[in-house]
């Protein structure tokens, strides 16, 4: 069944004009309106050196540890996802408000328990964006593991970056 999305390939036509929406709300201070819900990172081309903002939807926000986790539904070959592998994000905005943050990659298990509270959360949600990335487990802890290998989570904390 599909939901008419398909993440599996860059956006082109209207929806690539959609997609940008978020980035432009955000950058017109309006990123209050996603509350804690989405986020913006703004990071480097790897290649090219520009300066990019992607808007990216919050898996979770740990208040324990301050932690935004986000996931690359597309997979680790995303454009941003490659780009903060090669050199961490300059910023990460959250409603209005701008910090450098420090960034850890989550191994598989890690992003595996975090996939699971997020599809307890939002299952309906969760269902829609694996049928968009083609992706799918049998429901077992062990393949949901499996699966997070081809979804790579990265945790932006608050608290300053190491030196």
């Amino acid at each position: 069944m599909s939901n008419g999305f398909n993440f599996r390939q860059k956006p082109t036509g209207v929806f690539k004009w959609f997609l940008k929406t978020p980035g432009l709300l955000f950058r017109a201070k309006l990123g209050f309106l996603f509350g804690d819900r989405f986020l913006m990172i703004t990071h480097k081309g790897r290649k090219s050196g520009n300066t990019f903002h992607t808007p990216l939807e919050v898996v979770v926000h740990a208040a324990d540890t301050s932690e935004y986790i986000v996931c690359s539904g597309t997979g680790p070959n995303a454009d941003w996802y490659r780009n903060i592998t090669a050199e961490p994000v300059a910023s990460i905005q959250v409603k209005n408000r701008v910090w450098a943050p420090s960034q850890r990659f989550l191994e598989s298990t890690e992003a595996a328990d975090r996939f699971a509270d997020y599809e307890q959360r939002h299952p309906k949600a969760a269902a829609k964006l694996l049928d968009s990335m083609g992706q799918s487990y049998d429901g077992t802890d062990s393949d949901r593991v499996r699966m997070m290998n081809n979804i790579p989570m990265i945790a932006f904390s608050e608290s300053e970056r190491d030196a």
